[in-house]
């Protein structure tokens, strides 16, 4: 038995035709033990490779709404999904009241903000005209209270208490006098021969006068004690006051008056930027309308809801929900493709052991999944060979009647195919050489490979018919 096994196995290596698919090696385990030797031979040889992938749309357009100042995008009415649609057509209708009513708030609140601008630039100009003059004027109060409070304090004050004090003796000088002319006049008129009555009136004058002149010293007393117990002081404390209050006012001035400016200045710069910031935000609530109360098709074509990826409508499903009457949808969002009328493409995702047999400009046929009976022809336009991302884009010859984005199709594509071909088992070739049997001596050709199919590799250059190659 295992000698027959054997035999079938070396009849294989000489079959002249190899014909494979990569579709149909499923299981390393079912493979022939690798050859130590193999008889060239020209046979066809053909490469096929099967992928799966998805129609997708040449020309696609993503709806989404970027409001710069209002978010609030609530739907009344959408289009349905898979619905065609002519440029032009409204895809949305969205709520605009509340946005209509903020912008006529916001017109009514421009003049106003100007208004005050202009108040708190006139206020400023002011400010900085009399804000010198004011700071001038307390150093100046600051001077003469200086001058006044050193005069009081070293002359003014001793010089009233001096005056108070003087008089004091001033009127008991004169109730000095008075007393001693009214006790001169009583002894002189007991002595004289006046008459009576002539006596009586000089006496009596006197006497009047010694009186006036004793309550004048008893009051100028009191009001010199008051003087110099109270009132001076309350003086001297009062100018000394108004010294430290002119210094004090003075130095409020200094800091006070230009912080003041400053702050009126701040002030201004912020109803500047505040009257710039709501003009922006007016004339953005105004384009925003324009946005949101004219969601429209660019093209003709058929809406579908959401974004397409690798075949999916990944969206569709939450978008739908947000699509009908009251839902909201955030701003930057794609919630509508419109997919332009015409041609589609299709997208695969290439093994990377197929990677090497497919290039760009191969022809292939395309199988949709929901219609088999169905063959559309196909060319290979790009093969996209980055790490982790291998994929090919393949544009369709033909008319896709009752193809839709996102539907699934196979993919073929004859990557070679050779009426005649020398082909060499993988494990014989090395380093674009290999060693041949001649003459019962080994001797190494190089040779030029072409496509393989993992198994074996078409050689095309460096090999002719019924030569014996083996392993070094």
């Amino acid at each position: 038995m295992q000698k027959k096994l054997k035999i079938l196995t070396f009849s294989l290596l000489l079959i002249p035709a190899f014909v494979f698919s990569e579709e149909k090696d499923k299981s390393k385990d079912n493979s022939p033990p690798t050859p130590s030797e193999h008889v060239t031979t020209a046979a066809p040889f053909t490469i096929t490779v099967e992928l799966d992938g998805f129609f997708s749309p040449t020309k696609e357009h993503q709806i989404s709404l970027t409001p710069e100042a209002w978010p609030d995008m609530t739907i009344v009415q959408a289009m349905e999904h898979g619905q065609k649609v002519n440029k032009g057509d409204k895809l949305v209708t969205l709520e605009t009241k509340k946005l209509e009513e903020a912008i006529e708030q916001a017109e009514k609140a421009a003049p106003a903000a100007s208004l005050a601008h202009e108040i708190l630039e006139s206020e400023l100009g002011s400010l900085e005209k009399s804000t010198p003059m004011l700071i001038e004027n307390t150093k100046r109060s600051k001077s003469v209270a200086d001058e006044q409070w050193e005069y009081y304090n070293k002359i003014g004050h001793g010089e009233a208490k001096r005056a108070t004090e003087l008089s004091l003796h001033f009127a008991q000088q004169s109730y000095d006098y008075s007393k001693e002319e009214y006790e001169q006049l009583l002894k002189m008129y007991e002595a004289d021969d006046l008459t009576e009555e002539t006596e009586e009136i000089i006496l009596k004058r006197a006497k009047n006068s010694f009186e006036r002149a004793s309550e004048s010293l008893r009051l100028s007393k009191m009001r010199i004690d008051r003087e110099l117990k109270i009132t001076l002081p309350e003086q001297l404390a009062a100018n000394k006051s108004l010294h430290e209050m002119a210094q004090i006012t003075h130095a409020d001035a200094m800091i006070n008056l230009p912080r003041a400016l400053q702050q009126k200045e701040f002030a201004l710069e912020k109803a500047r930027l505040d009257r710039a910031k709501a003009s922006e935000k007016l004339d953005q609530m105004k384009q925003d309308l324009k946005k949101i109360g004219g969601v429209t098709a660019p093209v003709n074509g058929t809406i579908f809801y959401g974004i397409c990826k690798a075949g999916k409508w990944i969206t569709s499903a939450a978008i739908a929900k947000k699509l009908i009457p009251g839902g909201k949808l955030a701003p930057h969002e794609v919630f509508i493709t419109v997919v332009e009328s015409g041609p589609l493409e299709l997208i695969a995702t290439v093994p990377e052991g197929k990677l090497a047999n497919l290039n760009e400009g191969i022809e292939a046929t395309i199988v949709p999944i929901s219609n088999p009976s169905l063959k559309l022809n196909a060319k290979i336009d790009k093969v996209n060979r980055t790490p982790g991302a291998f994929s090919l884009t393949s544009s369709i010859q033909n008319d896709t009647p009752n193809i839709l984005p996102g539907m699934a199709a196979k993919l073929k594509v004859v990557a070679a195919n050779y009426e005649k071909a020398i082909t060499v088992p993988n494990n014989l070739i090395e380093d674009e050489s290999v060693w041949v049997m001649v003459n019962e001596e080994k001797i190494n050709k190089k040779i030029k490979t072409g496509p393989s199919n993992g198994k074996v590799t078409v050689i095309l250059e460096g090999l002719g018919e019924g030569e014996k190659v083996v392993s070094k």
